[in-house]
Protein backbone atom coordinates (compact mmCIF):
# COMPACT_ATOMS: atom_id res chain seq x y z
CA UNK A 1 0.00 0.00 0.00
CA UNK A 2 3.08 2.44 0.33
CA UNK A 3 3.18 5.21 -1.98
CA UNK A 4 4.27 8.93 -1.58
CA UNK A 5 6.55 8.10 -4.22
CA UNK A 6 6.68 9.40 -7.90
CA UNK A 7 4.20 8.03 -10.42
CA UNK A 8 5.34 6.21 -13.45
CA UNK A 9 3.08 8.73 -15.33
CA UNK A 10 5.29 11.39 -13.42
CA UNK A 11 8.18 9.74 -13.76
CA UNK A 12 7.83 8.93 -17.66
CA UNK A 13 6.68 13.08 -17.75
CA UNK A 14 9.72 14.23 -16.48
CA UNK A 15 11.89 12.09 -18.53
CA UNK A 16 10.14 13.38 -21.57
CA UNK A 17 11.10 17.22 -20.50
CA UNK A 18 14.68 15.60 -19.71
CA UNK A 19 15.22 14.22 -23.26
CA UNK A 20 14.01 17.88 -24.55
CA UNK A 21 16.23 19.28 -22.36
CA UNK A 22 19.62 17.49 -23.86
CA UNK A 23 18.55 17.44 -27.15
CA UNK A 24 18.87 21.39 -27.54
CA UNK A 25 21.73 20.81 -25.03
CA UNK A 26 23.86 18.38 -27.40
CA UNK A 27 22.58 20.94 -30.57
CA UNK A 28 24.86 23.23 -28.87
CA UNK A 29 27.97 21.52 -28.57
CA UNK A 30 29.92 18.79 -30.53
CA UNK A 31 30.97 17.20 -27.72
CA UNK A 32 30.23 13.84 -26.40
CA UNK A 33 27.60 14.26 -23.52
CA UNK A 34 27.64 11.02 -20.81
CA UNK A 35 24.73 11.81 -18.50
CA UNK A 36 24.97 11.40 -14.90
CA UNK A 37 23.28 12.34 -11.40
CA UNK A 38 19.98 13.85 -11.13
CA UNK A 39 19.88 13.74 -14.89
CA UNK A 40 20.71 10.74 -16.01
CA UNK A 41 18.18 9.69 -13.36
CA UNK A 42 15.63 11.80 -15.04
CA UNK A 43 16.29 9.61 -18.10
CA UNK A 44 16.31 6.39 -16.65
CA UNK A 45 12.38 6.81 -15.00
CA UNK A 46 14.31 6.44 -11.51
CA UNK A 47 12.89 8.49 -8.46
CA UNK A 48 15.23 11.01 -7.07
CA UNK A 49 15.98 10.86 -3.54
CA UNK A 50 16.30 13.37 -1.07
CA UNK A 51 18.99 15.60 -2.96
CA UNK A 52 21.50 18.11 -0.62
CA UNK A 53 20.98 21.77 -2.14
CA UNK A 54 24.19 21.75 -3.82
CA UNK A 55 22.90 19.55 -6.11
CA UNK A 56 19.44 20.51 -6.39
CA UNK A 57 19.89 22.66 -9.44
CA UNK A 58 18.21 20.11 -11.83
CA UNK A 59 18.07 22.66 -15.05
CA UNK A 60 21.75 21.51 -15.19
CA UNK A 61 22.80 18.67 -17.25
CA UNK A 62 25.09 16.33 -15.09
CA UNK A 63 28.13 15.05 -17.69
CA UNK A 64 30.46 12.67 -16.42
CA UNK A 65 34.22 13.18 -17.75
CA UNK A 66 37.35 11.24 -16.53
CA UNK A 67 39.30 14.38 -15.39
CA UNK A 68 37.88 17.72 -15.31
CA UNK A 69 41.06 18.40 -18.34
CA UNK A 70 38.68 16.67 -20.31
CA UNK A 71 35.83 18.93 -19.68
CA UNK A 72 34.46 21.40 -22.29
CA UNK A 73 33.12 24.83 -20.93
CA UNK A 74 29.25 24.53 -21.52
CA UNK A 75 26.58 26.66 -20.64
CA UNK A 76 24.19 24.98 -18.51
CA UNK A 77 26.62 21.67 -18.02
CA UNK A 78 28.24 20.47 -14.60
CA UNK A 79 30.64 18.27 -14.66
CA UNK A 80 31.89 15.14 -12.49
CA UNK A 81 35.25 13.87 -12.91
CA UNK A 82 35.38 10.34 -12.27
CA UNK A 83 37.76 7.76 -11.18
CA UNK A 84 35.96 4.67 -10.95
CA UNK A 85 34.39 2.13 -13.55
CA UNK A 86 32.06 3.95 -16.09
CA UNK A 87 28.99 2.16 -17.26
CA UNK A 88 26.91 3.33 -19.95
CA UNK A 89 23.58 2.98 -21.90
CA UNK A 90 21.72 4.39 -24.71
CA UNK A 91 18.30 6.35 -23.68
CA UNK A 92 16.08 7.42 -27.08
CA UNK A 93 18.54 6.47 -29.20
CA UNK A 94 20.06 9.52 -28.87
CA UNK A 95 21.35 10.16 -25.46
CA UNK A 96 23.59 8.37 -23.54
CA UNK A 97 23.92 8.51 -19.47
CA UNK A 98 25.64 5.73 -16.87
CA UNK A 99 23.79 2.86 -15.71
CA UNK A 100 21.59 3.50 -13.06
CA UNK A 101 24.18 1.38 -10.80
CA UNK A 102 26.94 3.91 -12.03
CA UNK A 103 24.87 7.11 -11.09
CA UNK A 104 24.38 5.42 -7.79
CA UNK A 105 27.66 5.36 -6.99
CA UNK A 106 28.09 8.85 -8.16
CA UNK A 107 26.05 10.35 -5.60
CA UNK A 108 27.81 8.50 -2.69
CA UNK A 109 30.24 11.54 -2.09
CA UNK A 110 26.86 14.09 -1.30
CA UNK A 111 24.07 11.89 -0.13
CA UNK A 112 24.46 10.56 3.35
CA UNK A 113 23.73 6.84 3.69
CA UNK A 114 20.61 6.44 4.17
CA UNK A 115 19.66 8.60 0.90
CA UNK A 116 21.84 6.22 -0.40
CA UNK A 117 19.98 3.61 0.58
CA UNK A 118 16.77 4.73 -0.44
CA UNK A 119 18.11 5.44 -4.31
CA UNK A 120 19.37 2.10 -4.64
CA UNK A 121 16.04 0.68 -3.41
CA UNK A 122 14.09 2.72 -5.76
CA UNK A 123 16.29 0.95 -8.50
CA UNK A 124 14.87 -2.36 -7.65
CA UNK A 125 10.77 -1.66 -7.26
CA UNK A 126 8.85 -4.52 -7.04
CA UNK A 127 6.68 -3.41 -9.92
CA UNK A 128 8.65 -3.96 -12.77
CA UNK A 129 8.01 -1.41 -15.00
CA UNK A 130 10.66 0.46 -12.58
CA UNK A 131 13.25 -2.24 -12.07
CA UNK A 132 16.07 -0.42 -13.40
CA UNK A 133 18.87 -3.37 -11.39
CA UNK A 134 19.62 -5.73 -8.78
CA UNK A 135 21.48 -6.36 -5.76
CA UNK A 136 23.73 -8.11 -7.59
CA UNK A 137 24.34 -5.50 -10.14
CA UNK A 138 25.29 -3.30 -7.13
CA UNK A 139 27.73 -5.98 -5.96
CA UNK A 140 29.22 -6.51 -9.43
CA UNK A 141 30.11 -2.83 -9.73
CA UNK A 142 31.86 -2.55 -6.46
CA UNK A 143 33.45 -5.71 -6.73
CA UNK A 144 35.33 -3.92 -10.05
CA UNK A 145 35.65 -0.34 -8.65
CA UNK A 146 38.46 0.89 -6.21
CA UNK A 147 39.34 4.33 -4.86
CA UNK A 148 36.41 6.17 -5.69
CA UNK A 149 35.21 8.95 -3.26
CA UNK A 150 32.30 7.14 -0.89
CA UNK A 151 33.31 3.45 -1.90
CA UNK A 152 32.77 2.67 1.60
CA UNK A 153 29.79 4.00 1.97
CA UNK A 154 28.34 2.18 -0.81
CA UNK A 155 29.46 -0.94 0.62
CA UNK A 156 27.67 -0.26 3.91
CA UNK A 157 25.06 0.93 2.05
CA UNK A 158 24.74 -2.35 0.39
CA UNK A 159 24.21 -4.12 3.25
CA UNK A 160 20.79 -2.25 3.79
CA UNK A 161 19.24 -2.18 0.31
CA UNK A 162 16.22 -4.24 -0.20
CA UNK A 163 15.20 -5.22 -3.44
CA UNK A 164 11.08 -5.41 -4.20
CA UNK A 165 10.01 -2.20 -2.23
CA UNK A 166 7.11 -0.24 -3.52
CA UNK A 167 8.04 3.16 -2.12
CA UNK A 168 10.73 5.39 -1.12
CA UNK A 169 8.80 6.44 2.22
CA UNK A 170 8.81 2.31 3.04
CA UNK A 171 12.48 2.41 3.17
CA UNK A 172 13.17 5.15 5.28
CA UNK A 173 10.66 3.69 7.89
CA UNK A 174 12.98 0.31 7.80
CA UNK A 175 16.04 2.88 8.65
CA UNK A 176 14.04 4.36 11.02
CA UNK A 177 13.31 0.90 12.59
CA UNK A 178 16.89 0.35 12.87
CA UNK A 179 18.08 3.44 13.76
CA UNK A 180 16.10 2.66 17.00
CA UNK A 181 17.66 -0.84 17.13
CA UNK A 182 14.65 -3.02 16.14
CA UNK A 183 14.74 -5.88 14.22
CA UNK A 184 14.96 -5.13 10.23
CA UNK A 185 11.05 -6.13 9.09
CA UNK A 186 10.59 -7.98 5.82
CA UNK A 187 9.60 -5.89 3.07
CA UNK A 188 6.36 -6.79 0.84
CA UNK A 189 5.66 -10.27 2.76
CA UNK A 190 2.70 -11.73 0.63
CA UNK A 191 0.06 -12.81 2.91
CA UNK A 192 -3.01 -15.09 1.44
CA UNK A 193 -6.52 -13.89 3.29
CA UNK A 194 -7.91 -16.62 5.01
CA UNK A 195 -11.39 -18.24 2.92
CA UNK A 196 -10.71 -15.80 -0.37
CA UNK A 197 -8.49 -16.22 -3.38
CA UNK A 198 -6.50 -13.01 -2.50
CA UNK A 199 -3.06 -12.18 -1.66
CA UNK A 200 -1.62 -8.77 -0.57
CA UNK A 201 1.70 -7.33 -0.18
CA UNK A 202 2.42 -6.25 2.98
CA UNK A 203 4.67 -3.50 3.22
CA UNK A 204 6.58 -4.36 6.06
CA UNK A 205 6.24 -7.40 8.41
CA UNK A 206 7.60 -9.40 10.95
CA UNK A 207 5.84 -12.90 9.60
CA UNK A 208 7.40 -14.49 12.63
CA UNK A 209 5.12 -12.58 15.19
CA UNK A 210 1.99 -11.54 12.19
CA UNK A 211 2.45 -7.90 12.83
CA UNK A 212 1.88 -5.85 9.72
CA UNK A 213 3.53 -2.34 9.21
CA UNK A 214 1.62 -0.20 6.23
CA UNK A 215 2.63 2.96 4.87
CA UNK A 216 -0.51 5.44 4.41
CA UNK A 217 0.52 7.59 1.38
CA UNK A 218 -1.02 10.90 0.78
CA UNK A 219 -2.92 10.58 -1.88
CA UNK A 220 -5.33 8.16 0.21
CA UNK A 221 -7.08 11.40 2.04
CA UNK A 222 -8.50 12.72 -0.73
CA UNK A 223 -10.12 9.41 -2.53
CA UNK A 224 -13.24 8.26 -0.79
CA UNK A 225 -12.95 4.72 -2.95
CA UNK A 226 -9.39 4.75 -1.88
CA UNK A 227 -10.62 5.17 1.89
CA UNK A 228 -12.80 2.27 1.85
CA UNK A 229 -10.26 0.26 0.03
CA UNK A 230 -7.89 0.74 2.47
CA UNK A 231 -10.07 -0.27 5.14
CA UNK A 232 -10.98 -3.48 3.63
CA UNK A 233 -7.44 -4.21 3.12
CA UNK A 234 -6.59 -3.18 6.95
CA UNK A 235 -10.45 -5.84 7.40
CA UNK A 236 -8.73 -8.29 5.62
CA UNK A 237 -5.11 -8.37 7.60
CA UNK A 238 -6.51 -8.00 11.07
CA UNK A 239 -9.39 -11.17 10.49
CA UNK A 240 -5.91 -13.05 9.14
CA UNK A 241 -4.54 -12.56 13.07
CA UNK A 242 -2.61 -10.17 12.26
CA UNK A 243 -1.43 -6.79 14.18
CA UNK A 244 -1.35 -3.82 11.98
CA UNK A 245 0.49 -0.55 12.17
CA UNK A 246 0.07 2.67 10.08
CA UNK A 247 2.23 4.73 9.06
CA UNK A 248 1.58 8.29 7.70
CA UNK A 249 3.90 11.05 6.51
CA UNK A 250 3.02 12.38 10.34
CA UNK A 251 5.63 9.75 11.51
CA UNK A 252 8.46 10.74 9.58
CA UNK A 253 8.64 14.61 10.42
CA UNK A 254 11.30 14.62 12.46
CA UNK A 255 13.44 13.14 15.37
CA UNK A 256 10.75 13.14 17.62
CA UNK A 257 7.76 11.71 15.77
CA UNK A 258 10.27 9.14 14.27
CA UNK A 259 11.30 7.99 17.75
CA UNK A 260 7.16 7.84 18.27
CA UNK A 261 6.87 5.70 15.94
CA UNK A 262 9.60 3.15 17.16
CA UNK A 263 8.14 2.82 20.36
CA UNK A 264 4.81 2.05 18.46
CA UNK A 265 6.41 -0.69 16.63
CA UNK A 266 8.22 -1.90 19.78
CA UNK A 267 4.90 -1.80 21.77
CA UNK A 268 3.56 -4.01 19.44
CA UNK A 269 6.38 -6.53 19.03
CA UNK A 270 6.40 -6.70 22.91
CA UNK A 271 2.37 -7.45 23.10
CA UNK A 272 3.10 -10.24 21.21
CA UNK A 273 6.69 -11.73 22.89
CA UNK A 274 4.92 -10.96 26.09
CA UNK A 275 7.72 -8.83 27.86
CA UNK A 276 8.88 -5.67 27.17
CA UNK A 277 11.05 -4.80 23.59
CA UNK A 278 12.81 -1.64 24.90
CA UNK A 279 14.20 1.21 22.56
CA UNK A 280 18.29 1.43 22.02
CA UNK A 281 19.34 5.18 21.80
CA UNK A 282 18.97 5.96 18.47
CA UNK A 283 22.26 5.76 16.35
CA UNK A 284 23.86 7.68 13.74
CA UNK A 285 22.73 6.43 10.23
CA UNK A 286 26.15 5.03 9.38
CA UNK A 287 26.56 2.56 12.09
CA UNK A 288 23.45 0.70 10.14
CA UNK A 289 26.17 -1.00 7.61
CA UNK A 290 28.15 -2.48 10.65
CA UNK A 291 28.15 -6.37 9.92
CA UNK A 292 27.84 -6.57 13.71
CA UNK A 293 24.60 -5.74 14.31
CA UNK A 294 23.33 -7.66 11.13
CA UNK A 295 24.29 -11.23 12.50
CA UNK A 296 22.43 -10.54 15.66
CA UNK A 297 19.99 -12.78 16.57
CA UNK A 298 15.86 -11.81 15.81
CA UNK A 299 14.43 -11.08 19.35
CA UNK A 300 11.83 -13.61 18.82
CA UNK A 301 14.85 -16.34 18.08
CA UNK A 302 15.48 -19.09 20.80
CA UNK A 303 17.78 -17.76 23.14
CA UNK A 304 17.45 -14.20 22.99
CA UNK A 305 17.84 -12.44 24.94
CA UNK A 306 15.82 -8.80 24.79
CA UNK A 307 16.85 -7.58 28.52
CA UNK A 308 20.52 -8.04 26.98
CA UNK A 309 20.03 -5.57 23.77
CA UNK A 310 20.39 -2.19 25.68
CA UNK A 311 23.87 -3.26 26.80
CA UNK A 312 24.65 -4.26 23.81
CA UNK A 313 25.11 -8.36 24.85
CA UNK A 314 23.85 -9.86 21.50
Amino acid sequence: MADDSISLKALTELKTLRVQACAELQRRTRQPLIYTRSTALELLSIEKPKLPYSTRRDSTAWVIVPSLQRRCHVPGVTYLAWVGPIETQVVGRYFECVTPVCAWAHYASVLPLDELVVLGDSMMRRDRRLQRARLEDFAHYLQRASGFTGIKKCRRALLLMREDTDSSQETRVRIILLRYGLPEPTVNHALHIPGTARTVFLDMAYPELRIAIEYDGNHHRFSSAQVLRDDKRREDIESAGWTYIKITYVDLLDESAEEALAQRVATALGKVLGTPVPLEPRIDVNRLGDGNRARRRPIWSAGGDIEARGSGRY
